[in-house]
């Protein structure tokens, strides 16, 4: 008695201790413990293992676990204990339904799948679901279904019915999981324990996607690899062998046209085919300190006050920069260039006074040992590397060693000159290796006339030519006037579209999409203008100055080069319309006036060493020119050649049938040729008289009949013989009019 009272006074004084209890359900105990009715129950306390513990303290989460209070056998009556146990049974079955409630509300619409009768349980093959796939994939994929297919062209037909057989199956499969999964209904749960049926749910899940993913990727490759399940007749067999070799030849034709796109990108030349350039070169200071002692004791001997302010030292020779005091005249240092020569022991001296831009005067020293420019160091300076022109070429290094390079474009047409053996020729070369390394075939096509036959015949069969490399002089004039007529019609389609340049045609152009009819520019390069106009000088003048005055806008640049710079070859009509000149060493200074209109050119070393005058810039500046090899050419050629192929638009045989055409076109040659028969005799004056034409006229009516073998050639001042008699000259004409 006292004890019960006792536990009653606790109850109320104290705070009842909530514990959660675990206890494993057992059906088998259950059972015993309801047909029992004396045996007593037993509490465990357990506290939990993993317990959260939230800082601040925040009130615990509710848990699946059901809450049990300590009460005694003797408070609790006996039909409230029976409603405990039930629903204690009842909480895992409910909280299971809910739980697959809120999952089935969760999960979008899924249509039920359908086998298809020609696809089956595969999806239908698109073009988007081909592009996603990387490419290098597609490729092993039929590598390795062409070796499946030539290795087991019989068992292909065999292999379908084990194909349809796996897809049953595979629908068998998850028509069975889905069985499985309706007949646990939510009176079974409660018998079995709960983490059970969550390791055989998690194991389902892992089965039915390791079936999903061999379903996803063994099913197309078997697609592939055989017919679907329709039985294939002899005919099909057929027309599905002659779909693989179409297939296979179409892949081998798709291929090539890569491979050839490749090579057509844009700096496709790369710099291991030039000779690699003296990067450990350095100065010689000693030299220059000497030098620059011998020039002040020389300069004060003479009473010239004036003092060397800086030294500037290039590849070939070493400016030092010379600051007179007030009063002294720059004619008197200029005069001084012979004396200043023998004290200083130099080969030659070149006096600019004064430098443009300064207020000092140059003296020019060529080194003692000087340095070969090669391309590779110009192509590698960023320079060379910024300018973006196709048109933008390398001339070589100035005094100070920095690179110079020009655009063609804005020069716009450029004339070479210089003695023999002074560097024009290695000046062209590296011309147009600029021009092969800046711009691509499509973008720049050469014109090169080469009478010496040997400078510019590396170049044959590049595909940058519009033509073979020209050698006939006669062809040479005949490629001038095409140059002309080309001139015109590109200005005929400027007025059509309404533009005014090249730049401006192929902007428009290209943002139509026409690119086929997008314009290269021409770069016409004359190798020796004097053999030239030896021949035809008028044709060849007015040709070059037609072109010279017009051509720029349409995209045609003239670049001349001779070794006779007189004033019968460079005319002042070339003279005028040519801004841009480059002049190499000259024997006198008549030549340098001719070329660059002042002097200096005379005082040049040679090898290389220019003056070059750009165009809008009266003064001249002096630089020293890359060295170009015959097997730097060779290799940069052999690599163009193995692009593409040359796309000629004419040939030098048939512009010397269209020179020779055109001088038998004259109406009055037949009447002279028989007038001269009859009268058995030939002369220009006689021509005059009786046909009543010009001298030029008669002259080349002479010259024609001399081509056909009718009369002699001159002999002095006799008159000339008569070849044919009027018999042959029938039967000649009847022999061509049977041909």
């Amino acid at each position: 008695m006292w004890k019960r009272l006792k536990k009653k006074l606790e109850r109320i004084l104290y705070k009842e201790i909530e514990v959660e209890v675990e206890e494993e359900y057992n059906p088998v105990r259950r059972l015993k413990v309801e047909n029992d009715s004396n045996i007593n129950s037993r509490v465990a306390y357990r506290y939990p293992r993993q317990r959260e513990f939230p800082f601040p303290a925040i009130p615990d989460r509710q848990r699946n676990n059901s809450k049990r209070t300590t009460f005694d056998d003797i408070d609790i009556p006996a039909y409230k204990r029976k409603r405990m146990i039930n629903e204690t049974r009842r909480a895992p079955a409910l909280e299971h339904i809910e739980q697959e409630k809120t999952e089935n509300k969760k999960k979008p619409f899924q249509p039920s799948r359908v086998p298809s009768p020609i696809y089956g349980y595969h999806k239908r093959e698109t073009r988007r679901q081909v592009e996603q796939v990387p490419a290098f994939i597609r490729k092993q994929k039929e590598q390795n279904n062409e070796q499946i297919s030539n290795n087991t062209k019989q068992q292909e037909v065999c292999e379908v019915p084990n194909n349809v057989m796996s897809e049953q199956e595979v629908s068998g499969a998850k028509e069975d999981s889905h069985t499985t999964e309706q007949s646990l209904t939510p009176n079974t749960l409660p018998r079995r324990n709960k983490k059970q049926y969550e390791e055989k749910q998690r194991q389902q899940t892992k089965q039915e996607s390791r079936g999903r993913q061999v379903s996803t990727t063994d099913l197309p490759n078997k697609k592939l690899e055989g017919p679907y399940n329709v039985i294939m007749t002899p005919r099909d067999k057929r027309n599905l062998l002659l779909q693989k070799q179409e297939q296979k030849s179409s892949k081998t034709i798709d291929n090539r046209p890569l491979k050839h796109q490749k090579k057509d990108k844009i700096g496709y030349f790369p710099l291991h085919l030039l000779n690699d350039s003296d990067v450990d070169y350095e100065h010689d200071q000693p030299w220059i300190d000497e030098q620059t002692r011998l020039l002040e004791r020389t300069l004060k001997h003479f009473n010239v006050r004036a003092r060397v302010v800086n030294v500037s030292q290039g590849p070939s020779v070493t400016r030092f920069e010379v600051k007179p005091e007030m009063g002294v005249k720059v004619s008197k240092i200029r005069n001084l260039s012979d004396d200043l020569k023998l004290n200083m022991a130099a080969k030659d001296i070149r006096i600019e006074a004064p430098i443009p831009g300064k207020n000092t005067v140059g003296i020019e020293v060529p080194n003692v040992s000087p340095r070969m420019v090669n391309l590779q160091e110009i192509f590698t300076a960023s320079a060379f590397k910024e300018n973006h022109s196709p048109l933008s070429i390398a001339l070589g290094l100035n005094i100070e060693g920095a690179p110079i390079v020009t655009d063609i474009g804005k020069m716009p047409h450029g004339l070479i000159a210089g003695a023999t053996g002074s560097g024009k020729s290695v000046c062209i070369n590296a011309i147009l290796i600029s021009l092969l390394y800046k711009a691509h075939y499509d973008e720049v096509k050469f014109l090169l006339i080469d009478p010496k036959m040997v400078e510019l015949a590396p170049y044959n069969g590049i595909p940058h030519l519009i033509s073979p490399v020209i050698t006939d002089v006669k062809a040479a004039t005949a490629a001038l006037k095409w140059a002309v007529n080309e001139m015109e019609e590109r200005y005929e389609r400027f007025v059509k579209e309404g533009v005014r340049d090249i730049k401006r045609y192929n902007e428009k152009v290209k943002s139509q999409e026409r690119l086929e009819e997008k314009m290269p520019y021409l770069v016409i390069v004359i190798d020796e203008l004097a053999d030239l106009m030896m021949v035809s000088p008028q044709d060849v003048e007015d040709a070059i100055c037609r072109i010279a005055q017009k051509a720029r806008a349409a995209g045609i640049h003239l670049l001349l080069a001779t070794q006779r710079p007189s004033v019968d070859v460079i005319t002042g009509l070339i003279k005028a319309n040519i801004p841009t000149r480059i002049a190499f060493s000259v024997s006198s200074q008549v030549d340098s006036r001719t070329i660059i209109d002042h002097s200096g050119a005379e005082k040049l070393l040679g090898k290389g060493d220019m003056l070059f005058v750009e165009n809008g810039s009266g003064k001249s500046i002096r630089l020293q020119g890359p060295f170009v090899s015959d097997d730097e050419i060779e290799r940069i050629t052999a690599h163009a050649r193995s692009l593409a192929e040359p796309n000629y638009m004419f040939e030098q045989e048939t512009l010397i049938e269209q020179f020779t055409f055109e001088e038998e076109e004259d109406e009055l040659l037949p009447e002279v040729i028989q007038f001269v028969i009859e009268e058995n005799k030939a002369s220009t004056s006689l021509l005059q008289r009786h046909f009543r034409i010009g001298y030029n006229r008669a002259a080349r009516l002479i010259d024609c009949l001399e081509q056909r073998g009718i009369i002699s050639q001159q002999n002095g001042s006799k008159p000339r013989d008569v070849l044919l008699t009027q018999s042959q000259y029938e039967a000649l004409k009847e022999k061509q009019e049977h041909r």
